[in-house]
């Protein structure tokens, strides 16, 4: 890939592998898009990932039409993704041993060549599955909402305000610091820390550390 920058480093402890990585881009979507040639654009967007479009999935999303990054994205230029899942600060008043404050949380960074979407067939799906995907997510008990035909209508006006892009993932990497450098006890310890501060951020850090470690706070 263009752009000589590496990507974010990651611990061997805290390492991942892509089906992690796509797990969590799904389920945290939102990103930070930086294009990274001829200077530096950042934009903030939602993307779509198609997890079965090349080695490492292909990612598609879209920016208005005016925003700077449109101009780096119809050059065709490189790109690098940052996702964030949970946070949570860690408290040593957690732990059965000594430690230090820390931070467990979940990231992914993706890098790419920006290939511009024009047609208008194939922005329209993609914001349609981006749509479906988000509502399906919903946690309350509200029906799901749906376009009517004044919404289709509407969103095909609005088109060509919008620049879209698919990106094919040349290099990814996934960080997921849950306490992999900690003892049994100390997990077990930060997960019942975590679940009792009653933020949906933080009971989101323990589920994630739960599905690595057992009730004994060893690995699965």
């Amino acid at each position: 890939m263009r752009g000589g920058v590496r990507l974010v480093y990651v611990n061997p402890d805290f390492s991942a592998d892509t089906r992690q990585a796509h797990e969590l881009i799904t389920r945290w979507p939102f990103a930070v898009l930086i294009a990274v040639e001829p200077e530096v654009q950042v934009a903030f967007v939602p993307l779509e990932l198609r997890a079965q479009e090349g080695p490492f999935g292909t990612l598609v999303g879209h920016v208005s039409a005016a925003d700077p990054m449109a101009a780096a994205i119809r050059a065709g230029c490189a790109l690098r993704v940052a996702f964030t899942g949970p946070t949570a600060y860690v408290s040593p008043a957690w732990y059965a041993d000594a430690g230090l404050p820390t931070y467990n949380f979940g990231a992914v960074e993706a890098a790419g060549t920006a290939e511009p979407m024009d047609d208008p067939r194939h922005v329209e799906r993609h914001l349609m599955t981006l749509l479906s995907q988000h509502e399906k997510a919903r946690t309350d008990e509200g029906e799901r909402w749906r376009p009517d035909t004044w919404a289709r209508q509407r969103t095909a006006e609005l088109l060509s305000e919008l620049q879209a892009f698919t990106m094919e993932i040349e290099r990814l990497e996934v960080k997921l610091k849950m306490g992999q450098n900690r003892t049994p006890a100390d997990r077990i310890g930060t997960i019942t820390g975590l679940e009792s501060a009653g933020r949906v951020q933080l009971t989101e850090a323990a589920a994630m550390m739960r599905t690595r470690y057992g009730a004994d706070g060893c690995p699965r």
